[in-house]
């Protein structure tokens, strides 16, 4: 089988620490902010982000250990195939959010839809939705 390599774009800035705390799913973050910081290298990518897009943020699940094809929903619902479910035990570890930008300044974004780790490597953004003129 190919290996596949990936170098992370970016860090997220992230008020939760623990999976606990985190909210399961990114539109039951509420009001609570983050940052992704760009590196350097990357900055140049911004160029056209600006407040009230909708980027998908792909992400790596820095913090999962192994993987399973079959997860209990929610932990405690019925067995279910991982790819019906939101579960970070993927066997690529990778994971998806939406997200909405409140502030590009630098090569940091601040958003919304908070749902990973302080320091959850991101892989890649990409725009979620047009805005409208």
């Amino acid at each position: 089988m190919e290996s596949i390599v990936y170098t992370p774009i970016g860090y997220v800035k992230s008020p939760y620490t623990c999976g606990e705390d985190m909210p399961r799913y990114y539109t039951d973050s509420g009001d609570v902010t983050a940052k992704l910081e760009i590196l350097p290298e990357y900055r140049e990518a911004l160029l056209g982000v600006k407040p009230g897009m909708k980027l998908l943020m792909l992400f790596h699940f820095h913090e999962a250990t192994e993987h399973s094809l079959q997860v209990r929903k929610r932990d405690t619902g019925p067995v279910t195939g991982v790819f019906a479910t939101r579960s970070p035990r993927r066997p690529n570890l990778i994971g998806a959010s939406v997200i909405e930008v409140v502030k590009v300044e630098g090569n940091s974004i601040e958003f919304l839809g908070v749902d990973v780790l302080d320091g959850t490597p991101v892989l890649d953004l990409k725009l979620q939705k047009e805005m409208e003129d």
